[in-house]
């Protein structure tokens, strides 16, 4: 349900999003696939009509969740983010050992003069630089005290938190079967509450998010999508809302399970320490 106007918080995202994207690169480190169609009936990929589950299947997602974060996996990820006067596209793509906690990832925009950045997850330390036509000096943050400053951004574009994030869906629903990477998935569909929403949010953000909250007096719509395979890994999910003129969209397929990942932090000499503010790159 939309309200008449733009709140507090959509005003917010609005003049947020245009300053980020202004300043794409400046300041960056400092010092201090689409599913095919879905089928007319659920199958189980060998020609065989799969029973429907039903009810709240919330946990089902929890254990895929689970699965999905005891390997390793590539992962591709589409962001857009639109204020209802210009919508910005993000690609963020990488490989990532979630048991081991360790990944490499770059994020892209194509529309601000190609910024990109690269990111290494290692060592409990989130590692970033900006690449345009040279790549910039590393940075580094602890990675358990990055946050989220854009909606249903992830911290540092960290892909296990979209995983936690979409675990923490309630009314789970079956929504059929669906091919993605040429097999058969399972796709669920269910609501992210306030918490799920404001999971890793910035204090200031926070501080928006729960006015909102109570302006409103019930939570804003945020749909949360599954896909799961035969395996019971997630291959995509898709978080959205659609609030007051704004809105997000975050894409992320995982594929090529069980690949191995290595990833060196960078050397000590000459690393910076990012700052901690917004920034349309780092989520």
């Amino acid at each position: 349900m939309r309200r008449p106007g733009p709140s507090r918080r959509s005003r917010a995202l609005t003049g947020t999003v245009g300053l980020l994207c202004a300043a794409a690169l400046a300041g960056l480190v400092g010092c201090s696939a689409e599913s095919d169609a879905p089928s007319d009936a659920p199958s189980d990929g060998a020609g065989k009509e799969s029973p429907a589950p039903e009810g709240d299947l919330a946990g089902t997602v929890v254990e895929a969740v689970a699965e999905t974060r005891r390997t390793s996996a590539r992962f591709d990820q589409e962001i857009t983010m639109s204020d209802g006067k210009q919508t910005q596209l993000l690609f963020i793509k990488g490989d990532f050992d979630m048991a081991g906690d360790m990944g490499r990832l770059t994020v892209e925009i194509p529309e601000i003069g190609g910024a990109r950045a690269e990111e290494l997850f290692v060592a409990g330390k989130v590692y970033l630089r900006a690449v345009k036509e040279t790549a910039g000096p590393w940075g580094y943050f602890d990675r358990n005290k990055s946050e989220v400053h854009l909606p249903l951004r992830a911290p540092m574009n960290d892909p296990e938190h979209t995983l936690f994030q979409v675990g923490m869906a309630k009314n789970v629903y079956y929504q059929g079967v669906e091919t993605m990477n040429g097999a058969p998935a399972k796709h669920y569909r269910g609501m992210l509450d306030h918490l799920a929403v404001s999971l890793r949010l910035g204090e200031s953000q926070q501080e928006d998010a729960n006015r909102e909250r109570a302006a409103r007096g019930e939570d804003v719509p945020v749909y949360a999508d599954v896909w799961i395979d035969e395996a019971g890994r997630v291959v995509q999910t898709r978080t959205a809302f659609d609030f007051g003129g704004n809105t997000t969209t975050v894409t992320t397929v995982f594929s090529d399970f069980g690949k191995p990942v290595k990833v060196t932090a960078p050397p000590a000499a000459g690393l910076a320490t990012l700052s901690p503010v917004p920034h349309i790159l780092t989520g």
